[in-house]
């Protein structure tokens, strides 16, 4: 079966990355395209035996599954001009959470599904989120999943919770490394530590912590309980925290929710000018 990737920005060469690396699918069997070919071409550096193809055309022409990775408004592009190149025994995938799989039926007469992908995925790790609709075959739903167990935990989320469950797997990285780093330069502004020094001792705890966190037994609740002694300096350091911290998220959440729904009410707006 062949994969085809449009956009290799950094989603794309997410996807590209944990296919092939997770051995999920063979180099050979991976098309890519991008608007900017250079781009593309670079790929090549790390993976001699993709293919790069120079349309959109030849994409549907090549391949069994092609995932969208491009901004919202050009995947509804895209998947217009793919209208007439594609066949029902084919899928074609969004991986942004503005655009659904009923969105790309609309428009393609193949089969349609969206994937979300995290950047932990190229270490193998991490979640994917699938969701699916009534276009999509028993048997390629599962081979989808079944490629995404090779590199990720793959999750079905429902449309009403995809933007918040994105907003975890996607966003999250994103977000903790804006707070480890807001943490790294308070202690370096603070305190004597070099920066350098602050980062390595940060990595080092956020490798082991993800560790503890596989043990089923280990939650974030009991992590934090283990670490705060009563009447230690840990919860006095909390205290500070529990002041700013709260009110930030709660933001995160309106902001993040509030550009989902432009951007929905924008993908409402472009698959009227092509239907």
């Amino acid at each position: 079966m062949n994969w085809g990737i449009i956009g290799t920005g950094n989603m794309g060469t997410v996807l590209l990355k944990a296919l092939i690396d997770s051995q999920a699918v063979d180099q050979q069997h991976i098309y890519i395209h991008n608007r900017t070919l250079l781009k593309a071409y670079r790929q090549k550096e790390t993976y001699p035996n993709l293919h790069i193809l120079q349309t959109v055309d030849a994409m549907a022409a090549s391949c069994d599954i092609i995932l969208l990775c491009t901004k919202p408004k050009d995947i509804i592009t895209v998947a217009k001009r793919l209208e007439h190149q594609v066949s029902d025994d084919q899928l074609v995938v969004s991986i942004t959470s503005s655009i659904s799989a009923d969105d790309l039926q609309h428009l393609l007469p193949c089969q349609t599904a969206r994937l979300i992908p995290s950047v932990t995925n190229q270490a193998m790790q991490g979640t994917t989120l699938l969701t699916f609709n009534d276009s999509i075959t028993e048997e390629m739903k599962w081979g989808l999943w079944q490629t995404c167990k090779l590199f990720s935990t793959p999750v079905e989320v429902s449309e009403e919770q995809v933007r918040v469950a994105s907003d975890i797997v996607s966003c999250g990285p994103a977000f903790i490394s804006y707070l480890l780093e807001t943490l790294i330069e308070a202690a370096v502004d603070e305190t004597s530590i070099d920066s350098e020094t602050a980062h390595s001792l940060m990595a080092s705890t956020i490798i082991g912590y993800g560790a503890l966190l596989n043990d089923d037994d280990v939650t974030l609740a009991s992590l934090k309980e283990k670490v705060m002694v009563k009447g230690g300096i840990t919860g006095v350091g909390m205290k500070g925290l529990e002041k700013s911290v709260p009110v930030g998220f709660h933001d995160v959440f309106k902001h993040t929710h509030a550009k989902f729904n432009q951007e929905k009410q924008h993908v409402d707006e472009w698959l009227n000018l092509f239907t």
